[in-house]
């Protein structure tokens, strides 16, 4: 019997490496059992009856990675940005789904070291590749479609005025971190460059506050701090008036993939205090307020923020 090769080659190994004792996750998770994972037309899973959140992104090779970047630190940074969207929402991601493209200037091992840094990002939160495709394109891309289990998901529209603003990590980092990147595209990644290439989504942070039901709106900082205030503040029907913040920080494009929340006023030190607990750096940066759009106080000046960060089709 002829060994396979090409697509299904590649495809037995993924599976393989999944398999792999270490790396493969139990079958059964509260509730979830996979029936048929990679190696058939598609997954079959019994979910139990709970509330889940879906979730897909998409990298694209220029737009959101630099061309010649290290496949597996591609991988690395696409898991990053779909789980970042699951901690959002307060959920704990289960599953996943992975769709590859790749140009005909890369081979299969290009691919699978791709898949290779997907599935060491996605393991430590104990979700499984339960399938997906490959295919060739004009140009790398990675697509992730992922399913996350939230008893209490947390919507962007709760924030009310009198709670204030926080926000984990250092808005801008991930501008800072893609400028170090430029000229050092390919190599192993410094710390400097980490913000960016390999963020760290905050997803036990994110799942505390929901089970604590600490915060009343949240987003996922993606396309710059400026435009997903405004994202938060139109959601909810309120006003944000931020402190603190840099004006480069507000309108740093890149993905910094930490959290934008609301919280009442009450539980800040308790918020605080979670975040030394989980390491996971947190501080307020504003409050809520009666109104619409985004202003920068300073004093007794109140500053207009713009709507404005990475916006695919502007």
């Amino acid at each position: 019997m002829r060994a396979a090769r090409g697509e299904d080659a590649l495809t037995a190994r993924i599976a393989s490496a999944v398999k792999r004792p270490g790396i493969l996750l139990p079958a059964v998770r509260g509730g979830l059992h996979v029936r048929v994972g990679i190696g058939d037309d598609a997954a079959v899973i019994n979910l139990p009856a709970q509330r889940y959140v879906l979730t897909t992104d998409t990298l694209v090779e220029e737009i959101d990675f630099l061309p010649r970047e290290t496949p597996y630190w591609i991988g690395r940074r696409a898991a990053a940005a779909n789980l970042s969207d699951v901690a959002a929402m307060g959920a704990a991601p289960l599953g996943y789904l992975l769709s590859l493209g790749i140009s005909r200037k890369k081979d299969a091992r290009f691919a699978r070291r791709i898949v290779e840094g997907v599935i060491s990002k996605m393991a430590p939160f104990r979700a499984e590749l339960w399938g997906g495709d490959l295919s060739r394109a004009p140009s790398i891309f990675v697509t992730m479609f992922v399913i996350g289990k939230a008893e209490r998901p947390i919507l962007r529209s709760g924030a009310r005025p009198g709670d204030r603003l926080f926000v984990t990590g250092s808005p801008g980092a991930a501008a800072a971190a893609l400028e170090s990147r430029r000229p050092r595209v390919g190599r192993a990644p410094s710390p400097r460059e980490k913000p960016y290439l390999d963020p760290e989504p905050r997803v036990e942070f994110a799942r505390a506050l929901s089970r604590r039901r600490w915060a009343t709106a949240m987003i996922d900082v993606s396309d710059g701090l400026a435009k997903d205030a405004h994202r938060l503040a139109a959601a909810s029907g309120v006003r944000l008036a931020l402190h603190a913040v840099s004006p480069g920080a507000l309108t740093a494009a890149s993905d910094d993939f930490e959290l934008l929340f609301a919280s009442p006023a009450s539980r800040k030190d308790s918020i605080l205090a979670l975040g030394r607990q989980l390491g996971t750096p947190v501080a307020e940066i504003g409050r809520v307020e009666r109104g619409r759009g985004v202003v920068l106080t300073g004093g007794s000046r109140r500053v207009r923020v713009m709507d404005q960060g990475y916006d695919h089709f502007a």
